[in-house]
């Protein structure tokens, strides 16, 4: 088969000069791909889609917090993301983990205690139906350390940018729903009975924001190409880069549907920067790669042979062989690196999930 085949030519021949030969291949590495045999036009609700990324969902963001005093009142309160019902009873007084799960439509923010705050060097963008109600509540909230309300003038489409007290940069615009198949569970302000004053303080029917829309991240100067290249040898994603003026370039990592326009359902940004970037503090991405098992063994083979499975030993997955990798239904790896010669050009944990792991958000 065609699969057998790449696979033989890894073995046999400089493995990273392969990877780099076969990610230009029509897509090879991925088991189903039927997924890319789309009609020339796709129609979905308003959107014409024209492929779609074998990085399937863009979970979520970890950020450790060394305190629940702002993140509390910042995500539920002003960015409206819904508690989690599996981490809630880590708001009682004497809970033994601090760990709070703050869920926006498909998409979560992971907020463990660490004695120092992390930070994504970067900006995450959020998606809204409307802004209306986060314009009238970011005046008076302690959690935001600044705030701005403006409209952009290239797509003249509003936005609210929001700084969060551990200097996070949080991008808010309306877009149009994506991932609506999908949702992350949340406290309903009746669950009273099982959850409380948790309950009557920060239920919800559904999170007012509808997911994270992108994750940008800076990255070093000529950097961008090599970047794309990484996540297309690996995870035979979707990618772009685009020359942004003054030298710089930004890579963009679709994952979900891809529309005529171009614009996927959710993205990984890698802004090229001649500005210093902040040493790496551990915050890390989760993402689902594929439709089936059988795709991610293939993502994980890919990221085995490249060097590139880490174990966090913070966390309780030791996934360093395909097999452990199939009983936790995920892998670790934290460097993104130059498919041409192995050298890391930044370092970012990624959690990279089956559609088939417990927490899969999608029916």
């Amino acid at each position: 088969s065609r699969m057998e085949e790449n696979t033989m030519k890894i073995k046999t021949t400089s493995l990273l000069i392969c990877i780099f030969l076969n990610s230009l291949c029509a897509h090879a590495f991925f088991a189903h791909s039927e997924r890319r045999e789309l009609p020339a036009t796709f129609m979905m609700a308003t959107r014409n889609v024209v492929d779609v990324s074998t990085m399937t969902l863009l979970e979520h963001v970890n950020l450790n917090v060394p305190s629940q005093e702002y993140i509390l009142p910042f995500y539920f309160d002003v960015l409206g993301c819904g508690l989690d019902p599996r981490k809630a009873s880590n708001l009682e007084p004497n809970a033994p983990k601090k760990t709070i799960w703050a869920n926006c439509g498909a998409s979560q923010f992971h907020l463990p205690y660490g004695d120092v705050a992390q930070r994504i060097p970067g900006n995450i963008g959020l998606r809204y139906d409307s802004l209306d109600a986060l314009k009238s509540r970011v005046a008076d909230a302690d959690a935001v350390k600044s705030y701005e309300i403006g409209v952009d003038p290239r797509s003249q489409r509003e936005y609210v940018k929001l700084v969060d007290q551990y200097d996070n940069v949080f991008w808010c615009r309306t877009g149009e729903s994506v991932n609506e198949d999908k949702v992350q569970p949340i406290i309903h302000p009746g669950d009273t009975d099982k959850w409380g004053s948790s309950a009557e303080k920060y239920g919800q029917h559904e999170s007012e924001c509808r997911g994270i829309d992108y994750v940008e991240f800076e990255c070093p100067p000529k950097s961008a190409e090599k970047i794309s290249m990484f996540y297309e040898s690996v995870f035979d994603a979707t990618t772009t880069v685009v020359d942004v003026g003054g030298g710089s370039k930004i890579a963009i990592i679709a994952f979900g549907k891809v529309d005529e326009a171009g614009k996927a359902d959710q993205s990984l940004l890698f802004k090229e920067t001649a500005s210093t970037i902040p040493p790496y503090d551990g915050h890390h991405i989760a993402f689902y790669v594929g439709e089936s098992g059988t795709d991610f063994d293939i993502c994980y083979r890919n990221a085995e042979l490249a060097g590139l499975v880490w174990v966090n030993p913070r966390f309780s997955d030791d996934a360093d062989t395909l097999d452990k990798a199939r009983k936790w239904r995920q892998f670790r790896m934290k460097n993104i690196i130059d498919m041409s010669n192995g050298e890391t050009i930044m370092e970012l944990e990624h959690e990279v999930r089956s559609v088939e792991h417990e927490s899969w958000p999608g029916v």
